[in-house]
């Protein structure tokens, strides 16, 4: 599979106008992808504005041409499968089969309570997620699905129109932690991963674990997405990377060398051109083929042309 790279904005904190000129100048640049993710309310500060990550996907469907488009990831405890599966179909169709469908487990237990969602435990969520996998995978490819989980229940349910991809959009597991469960579900149900872990170690055992997976049950492992997901700050002379970093700390409501040190300890990549090259050359030789990052920057597009024209072309 070909090393690809997508930009994840997120929604919160911009409005629907910052989103699409970020997501028109990611394309414009040559990334393969573009990605939004399934909250409520910002995950920085509470009070910024956060658009709902679906409806908003459909918008920006309509408004680009090339680029793959997703959530990372979509929270199965949100919505019912069925509707998650018509949702789909429906944004696949607008964006004339561009879709890539994140799914997670759910874990924001603050955002679940303020919403009126009951928060499960952890293994009712795993389950769920994957009674999800299949209900969706079933009302993309059949005509009229039936299905009888312990959660989810269908019954003759058409999904008309379905997608353009064929057999069917490609989707993502999500995976912050748990080594066993979430890989096996990634390859038995779904199509490759997208990890948030916050070492190299971390990314590599789940990567592995993946792998013995895909023998496991005869996927082919340049058929599977095996993605990270992280921030990066990137700047083409020490001054201007201060000074991002500067952008990205205050965001945070933090001073610099908090964000420095919050940064070490979760796999943040902050740097020039060729230490950044050198931390992602790290994930690509223990298997990662596709990398999503978040930017920090005050418009985004300055450091997204950086990355093009000093990183890209030394990982592939």
């Amino acid at each position: 599979m070909r090393l690809e790279f997508g930009v994840k904005t997120g929604q919160g904190g911009y409005s629907y106008e910052e989103l699409v000129k970020v997501w028109i100048a990611a394309e414009d640049l040559g990334f393969d992808s573009a990605w939004l993710y399934d909250h409520f309310v910002s995950l920085g500060d509470k009070n910024e504005p956060c658009l709902e990550g679906w409806v908003t996907l459909a918008a920006l469907a309509a408004v680009t041409r090339r680029l793959k488009i997703g959530t990372l990831v979509t929270c199965v405890s949100y919505r019912q499968p069925s509707l998650l599966a018509k949702m789909g179909a429906t944004v696949d169709q607008v964006s004339h089969g561009r879709l890539v469908m994140g799914l997670g487990a759910g874990w924001h237990q603050e955002e679940y309570e303020e919403y009126g969602y009951t928060f499960p435990d952890q293994g009712t969520r795993m389950r769920q997620l994957k009674e999800t996998l299949i209900i969706i995978k079933k009302m993309w490819t059949e005509s009229k699905a039936s299905y009888e989980g312990k959660f989810f229940q269908i019954h003759d349910a058409a999904c008309e129109p379905k997608p353009v991809q064929k057999p069917c959009p490609k989707m993502l597991v999500g995976i912050a932690k748990g080594k066993r469960t979430l890989p096996c579900l990634a390859v038995k149900y779904a199509d490759g991963f997208n990890v948030t872990a916050s070492s190299l170690q971390e990314c590599g055992e789940i990567t592995n674990v993946t792998l013995q997976y895909a023998k496991t049950y005869g996927r082919k492992p340049s058929g599977l997405i095996l993605s990270w997901q992280g921030f990066i700050t990137i700047g083409r002379t020490p001054s201007e990377l201060e000074q991002l970093t500067e952008i990205a700390a205050k965001r945070r409501g933090k001073t610099v060398a908090e964000f420095r040190k919050n940064a070490a300890e979760r796999g943040y990549i902050i740097g020039q051109p060729d230490e950044c090259t050198q931390r992602l050359r790290q994930f690509k030789d223990i298997g990662v083929n596709s990398f999503y990052l978040i930017f920090t920057g005050d418009t985004e597009i300055h450091p997204l042309e950086t990355f093009r024209d000093e990183v890209i072309p030394q990982l592939r």
